[in-house]
């Protein structure tokens, strides 16, 4: 069956939905008719009791509506180049620009509307790019990826696939929306057999979207963008993990996509990129409900579309917009990362992050010369001295190594670690950076050095510490040194958080609310009228979205509001000296021991749930008193 014959019948399936709604109330009704007795009756009722809750079910997902969307907005006056752009993409696919463009922190670019009428009713759209991809792809390789995009609504596609492509996003958003009962069981087998239709036709809708690509850049560029897009998710991890990381230790903001782009153009990268390209393009999992084809045949399908030669603009992503210098660290903070300290190029963050990563380890030698009493100082010339009296493993001991061996080569690191602080702090050396591995530690001259060779036969035998010694003093390391730590920094003073909440706890016949935050517990009284509200939504397969409005409520109140609740009881955590969650016969339990002898005992009723990461967070302060 052709796209199009697939689309006409995922379209006829999304129209007949209201119809069998319908056809299952009467059918219960002319069952029950003919059906003699209670049995009839019983029929009858089950038969309208699923029709209205589907009913319900049904107008929930006509009236539903995507939450707004959270990023920073990219104004058509601030970003004239940008813009002009994608106005210049729509009119090539013959499809109005979106409405709004918005930045997001992820891999990825789409286009979302706000549909309504299970996606029947065209909206506001809104195009979404991620940040990574300003500084991943070049210019060309963007009008790429915004082109496909701008492809799902284009006049190529015919009216019957764009309705397919709405009314696929608006039911998968629906169905989630809906926590149980029948409306929800019912909707998610109805949504199964057409999200089977549709994503068929998705799929051919994807291909021709990569049509667009091909007469907004070229084939060629459409298939690097196309092999990059696949390929950037283990990169940006590995980015994340080696080097964003450094920006808390060194308590500086770093310059995020500056970094990412020089990250991806050093040898390594592209050399993996190379190697292991296709192997994770291979690797991509297929499931007949994919709303994309796989990449491999995404690019294998681009040598069948009459290629439109472009001129490669090799510019970041970024040139794009208004003022890189002034937007991009703007944006950042805003979808990347926080604020962890002052602005500061790269070379700055790690040789901050360097020195404060080799004072960690000269910390925990200076403690382990104080607990054996061998340094009691930490000066390398105690450390040296240990070593020439064949005291290294006495002076390792308190650092509790599983065995000798593993014992000197910690040893052998934490020193290695004092000497590199004494280097760096007398100009001596200083990490350099190095996209392809992290740091390295060089000398003034910029030649890397390894400090670990230079202490490691010292810290294995007393003959070799004189070397040590005359070592040191070429590199004007002088004995009397010791590595001062940084003071600590003390978290800013906050107000509570809010971490999740128990709704619906008893104790003495009365129900409860349990608010976790990170300092303290809050039990408000809860009234049986919600009770009653959640039981009713819960018919309908709304009881968590009647849950989440009312979380969300007392949220917008604040702690404040909420202690002062009539009946609400504030427990701080310095006044809790054990608890945890028992189990009696079937009914399981929250349990508090306050310090002045009180316990308070909460039970869980069918009607409790666990919102946020209540549980979670009381079972690990549970577990740190007992520690």
């Amino acid at each position: 069956m052709q796209a199009r014959g697939r689309a006409v019948l995922a379209t006829l399936l999304l129209v007949a939905f209201p119809v069998v709604v319908v056809a299952v109330g009467v059918a219960s009704v002319v069952a029950g008719l003919q059906i003699p007795g209670k049995s009839g009756i019983y029929i009858m009722g089950a038969g309208l009791a699923i029709m209205i809750a589907l009913g319900f079910g049904l107008v929930s997902a006509l009236r539903a509506r995507r939450p707004p969307i959270e990023g920073p907005r990219l104004d058509r006056d601030a970003h004239p180049a940008l813009w002009e752009m994608i106005d210049d993409l729509a009119a090539q696919v013959k499809t109005r620009p979106p409405d709004e463009i918005v930045l997001i922190g992820e891999i990825n670019a789409a286009v979302s509307e706000d549909a309504r009428f299970l996606g029947l009713r065209p909206g506001r759209r809104t195009m979404l790019i991620g940040l990574p991809l300003l500084a991943a792809m070049s210019v060309s390789e963007l009008r790429s990826v915004l082109a496909h995009e701008l492809g799902h609504y284009s006049g190529g596609h015919t009216r019957l696939l764009a309705l397919t492509y709405r009314g696929t996003q608006t039911l998968a958003f629906t169905v989630d929306r809906l926590d149980g009962g029948p409306a929800r069981a019912l909707l998610s087998a109805y949504s199964k057999l057409y999200l089977l239709v549709a994503r068929s036709a998705n799929r051919r809708q994807e291909l021709q979207a990569d049509e667009a690509s091909v007469l907004a850049a070229g084939s060629r560029t459409a298939a690097a963008a196309l092999r990059k897009a696949a390929t950037l998710s283990p990169l940006w991890k590995d980015y994340a993990e080696r080097y964003l990381s450094l920006g808390a230790t060194a308590r500086r903001t770093p310059a995020v996509l500056l970094g990412f782009r020089s990250y991806l153009n050093h040898p390594v990268q592209r050399d993996w990129m190379a190697e292991y390209a296709e192997d994770v393009i291979d690797g991509e999992e297929l499931s007949k409900y994919d709303s994309h084809p796989p990449t491999k045949r995404r690019i294998a399908a681009l040598a069948g579309v009459p290629d439109n030669p472009v001129k490669p603009d090799a510019r970041p992503g970024w040139a794009l917009l208004g003022a890189p210098k002034v937007d991009v660290p703007e944006a950042e903070l805003d979808v990347l990362i926080r604020d962890v300290g002052p602005r500061a190029d790269w070379d700055e963050v790690i040789k901050r992050a360097g020195r404060a990563s080799v004072a960690e380890g000269a910390k925990l030698l200076t403690s382990a010369g104080i607990e054996s009493r061998l340094a009691p100082r930490g000066t390398i010339g105690e450390v040296v001295r240990v070593l020439r009296d064949g005291d290294a493993d006495a002076l390792a001991k308190p650092l509790r190594a599983p065995s000798r061996e593993e014992g000197r080569e910690l040893l052998t690191e934490l020193f290695a670690d004092t000497v590199t602080a004494a280097m760096i702090d007398n100009g001596v050396a200083a990490h350099r950076l190095n996209w392809g591995g992290g740091w390295e530690l060089c000398l003034g001259d910029g030649e890397p050095f390894d400090v670990v060779e230079l202490v490691g036969p010292a810290v294995q035998s007393p003959r070799a510490v004189d070397e040590l010694v005359h070592n040191l003093q070429l590199l004007n390391v002088p004995a009397a040194y010791f590595c001062k730590q940084e003071p600590h920094r003390e978290p800013d003073p906050a107000e509570a958080r809010m971490l999740g909440m128990f709704t619906a706890l008893k104790a003495k016949r009365s129900l409860y609310d349990l608010i976790v935050c990170d300092t303290e517990v809050v039990l408000l009284p809860m009234a049986r009228a919600v009770l009653i509200r959640r039981g009713l939504a819960g018919l309908i397969g709304a009881r968590g979205v009647s849950d989440r409005k009312r979380i969300r409520k007392l949220r917008e109140r604040g702690l404040d509001d909420l202690r002062a609740e009539p009946g609400a009881r504030r427990i701080p955590f310095t006044d809790i000296v054990a608890g945890g969650f028992p189990r009696r016969k079937l009914t399981a339990y929250l349990t508090l021991d306050l310090s002045d002898g009180e316990t308070l005992e909460l039970a869980m009723t069918g009607n409790t749930e666990d919102f946020g990461t209540a549980h979670d967070e009381l079972t690990a302060f549970f577990g740190s008193l007992k520690a």
